[in-house]
């Protein structure tokens, strides 16, 4: 009898809480679903009899998916909340003060996956259809949710991300015979090479993929200054801590001398983790993809004061008229745009770019095979060469 009553009073409480949860506004009970579904993960309850997603679809009505993610050291499992979390289109459309953000917790863990695959629509409509519907609704919300990857040490909110504004503002570059406009550099030149990339030659690095790409620009018509500077290498050692500074240092001086420079590219090689080797195919060749990354001079709570950045609305539109385009251009050859916390010396144009190109499991071959198309949708985005211009 009193086990009976006990079930009773059980089922009578858990009716009760969904009943508490269903009245609660949409934001809250995402929330709380959350932390239900996480608990029930990490506890294993029904999930060792369940499919790996089917609990949390039950317990959070579709919205959420999870999976299991290696950390750097591949060591230790962690929860990975595999979509951008946030509100509903009402809470997005009230994100107008610095108290009202929207961050997406974990998805910095699944940046080094083969994100191009999220944008591929069914029915081979191809990613050029999410560009279509992003000029036709022009929504802040959809915009987050399928062109970039929000990292948890960031914010984003509304008053940035003018959509209308950022996909018409001008980026073109009129091209001056025998002016260096575009700067290529590479912040951890020493440190980021490919999977068959010989020891010591600066050709199989990402400096010699920045080599190709530079000879690609120069191919579209602007002439580029490519600094080999290995910015990560400090008195003999590879030294990651300082390379942002050092850079920012040369850039400025070569940029001083050089004053028609208006594109910076900070030409860097993604780390990934082993066994995700991935590709596209441009022109029958395996190409490596690409994926642009915005620093947002932003932590979770807001502005970063000391890392202003007076060029981040240029930056960013810029950015994503350049995913835009390549998603038009060359199918599944992009990343989301990748967003961060921090300045990574973006700052000293409008035009400046920190460009991921491939990973460590890509080979050489693969990462220089990309130099042509990114080179191509850089340069039609300067003349202005692009859909819906």
């Amino acid at each position: 009898m009193k086990g009976k009553l006990a079930r009773i009073v059980l089922v009578a409480g858990i009716i009760a809480l969904l009943f508490g949860v269903e009245c609660l506004g949409d934001g809250y009970k995402s929330v709380i679903l959350e932390k239900i579904s996480t608990s029930l993960y990490k506890n294993s309850l029904l999930v060792s009899k369940m499919p790996g997603h089917l609990i949390v679809q039950i317990a959070a009505g579709n919205k959420l998916f999870f999976g299991m993610d290696q950390t750097a050291d591949q060591t230790k499992s962690r929860l990975v909340y595999r979509e951008n979390q946030g509100g509903t289109d009402r809470q997005m459309a009230e994100a107008e003060n610095e108290s009202q953000l929207y961050s997406s917790g974990d998805a910095s863990a699944v940046a080094g996956e083969n994100l191009a695959q999220v944008q591929t629509m069914g029915g081979g409509s191809g990613t050029a259809a999410y560009v279509n519907k992003l000029r036709e609704n022009k929504d802040v919300s959809y915009l987050w949710n399928h062109f970039y990857i929000i990292d948890s040490t960031t914010s984003v909110t509304k008053k940035l991300f003018n959509v209308e504004q950022m996909l018409s503002r001008n980026m073109t570059l009129k091209q001056k015979q025998g002016k260096k406009q575009i700067l290529i550099y590479h912040t951890h030149g020493a440190s980021e090479a490919f999977c068959d990339s010989r020891k010591g030659e600066e050709a199989d690095s990402v400096v010699g993929v920045g080599m190709e790409l530079a000879k690609e620009l120069e191919k579209n018509g602007y002439s580029v200054y490519h600094d080999k500077t290995k910015y990560d290498l400090i008195n003999g050692a590879i030294d990651r801590s300082k390379a942002y500074n050092t850079s920012l240092e040369g850039i400025q001086k070569i940029m001083q001398e050089n004053p028609d420079i208006q594109v910076t590219i900070d030409l860097h090689r993604d780390s990934v983790g082993k066994n995700k080797h991935t590709y596209t195919m441009i022109d029958g060749k395996k190409t490596a993809i690409v994926m642009f990354f915005n620093g947002m001079s932003r932590s979770k709570s807001g502005k970063i004061d000391y890392l202003f950045n007076p060029n981040l609305e240029a930056n960013l539109s810029f950015s994503l008229q350049l995913k835009c385009h390549a998603m038009e251009t060359f199918e599944g050859f992009t990343k989301p745009i990748y967003l961060k916390g921090y300045r990574y010396n973006l700052h000293v144009a409008e035009r400046a770019l920190l460009v991921e190109l491939g990973n460590e499991n890509n080979t050489v071959e693969e990462a220089k095979n990309a130099a042509s198309p990114l080179a191509k949708v850089i340069a039609d985005v300067l003349k202005g060469e692009v859909t819906g211009r």
